[in-house]
């Protein structure tokens, strides 16, 4: 299928679509933004292609994706279309495509970041694939990727840089969320990589299953004997594995509903606040319970803190690669020493350990939680290319000046606490007449 690049189009914004006069950049600047190569050693064509070809192009996404045979969540085309069904109106976003002979071999999204600051100043950003919401509103997008034939990986990143290179009126340029193995071509490519590196703690699956041991042999003695008493002390448990889509949503309301309330008790808005976000993990259930990349589990008790038939938790679950992606979970308050939040991740762990997974990543993020329940660490990395501007130098120079007024503060009360002592030493001395 054919889609139209963005050099045809007579008026744009930093990524073409028809703007204010006050954006980020020009028709002029945006047909620039097609890098072609028509060499024979390497005839490959990337364009930078309008939102408005999204349904021909997510069809051909579609078909890229089944003839390379790509498992990869965030890149797949039922991801991406229900991202944009639900972010379209707020991301500005186009489509970066490769093509070797008319026929696609990689394609990615590329979006203007809305509300982006570095520190009080408010950026004008670009993000690879389905990220640059505001805060509130934002999917949180990790094991982040983008769609290519392998062979044509090297060629489409550094085709995919020199686009971004010659788009003016953005200030940095970000990859979110990407794995160390995904992220490195693209790092590699440049040399003014600002990166940030997140530890992220999973389970791991495959040592149980070579291992033939069930999820509890894996853990340290401590966390076993916690594990134990744990259980023992809930009594009679059911577990659910969502089959259906009416089991989903029946699943994701309590989630929710858990999941609010313990945030709101801390004076927090929690994350289903924003119905644009909850609305999109809705429509998801439709989109990939079909395909087997999500799943939803919940853990019910027979009697739990005065309570019969107590919902304990759900876990919201993605598949990627098949390694289960831990996204988001809802709990039962804490009663005594005991927590549900851990006990209903230990009865998922052992419920995907039985269905096949190789590993259940928590994903960004360190917790005791976390720690507690991962046998092994990964990294995901967050990367950000900066412009000159002066926003980043006020806002360096705004850190610097914090950083040194908190290391005076600290040395200051270190001073202050040891003359303390000295002098407290000092009147001691002088009572017992020495």
């Amino acid at each position: 299928m054919k889609v139209t690049p963005i050099m045809t189009l007579q008026s744009a914004s930093l990524l073409g679509e028809p703007i204010p006069a006050d954006s980020l950049s020009t028709a002029n600047a945006a047909r620039s933004a097609t890098v072609e190569t028509a060499r024979s050693d390497n005839p490959l064509s990337v364009q930078l292609v309008p939102s408005s070809s999204s349904a021909t192009l997510l069809a051909d996404w579609a078909d890229l994706e089944q003839r390379i045979g790509s498992q990869a969540l965030a890149c797949s085309a039922a991801w991406t279309r229900t991202w944009l069904a639900n972010y379209a109106d707020l991301v500005p976003h186009h489509f970066v495509v490769a093509r070797v002979n008319d026929q696609l071999v990689g394609v990615c999204l590329l979006t203007e970041g809305v509300g982006q600051f570095d520190g009080p100043f408010r950026l004008r950003t670009l993000h690879v694939g389905t990220a640059g919401e505001p805060d509130a509103d934002s999917s949180c997008i990790e094991y982040n990727q983008i769609l290519v034939e392998p062979r044509f990986r090297k060629a489409f990143v550094e085709k995919l840089l020199e686009l971004v290179d010659r788009l003016p009126g953005w200030e940095e340029f970000r990859l979110d969320g990407f794995s160390t193995e995904d992220a490195g071509p693209l790092l590699s490519a440049r040399t003014d990589w600002n990166v940030r590196r997140v530890e992220c703690n999973y389970f791991d699956l495959q040592l149980a299953h070579d291992a033939r041991t069930d999820a509890l042999a894996q853990f340290g003695y401590a966390t076993r004997k916690n594990l134990r008493k744990n259980l023992k002390a809930l009594g009679n448990v059911t577990t659910e594995w969502a089959e259906t889509p009416e089991e989903a949503r029946s699943i994701l309301a309590d989630l929710v509903r858990l999941h609010q309330q313990r945030w709101n008790a801390a004076g927090y808005p929690g994350v289903y606040a924003s119905p644009r976000f909850t609305k999109f993990h809705e429509q998801l259930i439709d989109a990939l319970l079909p395909t087997g990349q999500l799943a939803l589990f919940r853990v019910t008790a027979e009697e739990y803190d005065g309570q019969q038939n107590a919902v304990l938790g759900c876990v919201q679950l993605f598949v990627d690669r098949n390694r289960i992606l831990c996204y988001q979970g809802g709990s039962a308050p804490y009663s005594t020493k005991l927590s549900p939040g851990v006990m209903v991740d230990y009865l998922c762990i052992e419920e995907c350990l039985r269905r096949g997974f190789l590993a259940y990543d928590f994903l960004g993020g360190q917790t005791h939680h976390k720690r507690k329940l991962g046998t092994a660490a990964g990294e995901l990395v967050w990367a950000v290319r900066r412009r000159p501007s002066w926003k980043h130098a006020v806002a360096n120079s705004l850190r610097n000046i914090k950083r040194t007024g908190r290391r005076r503060l600290t040395e200051l009360r270190q001073t202050l606490s040891t003359t303390d002592r000295s002098s407290n030493g000092s009147d001691d001395i002088d009572s017992d007449g020495t």
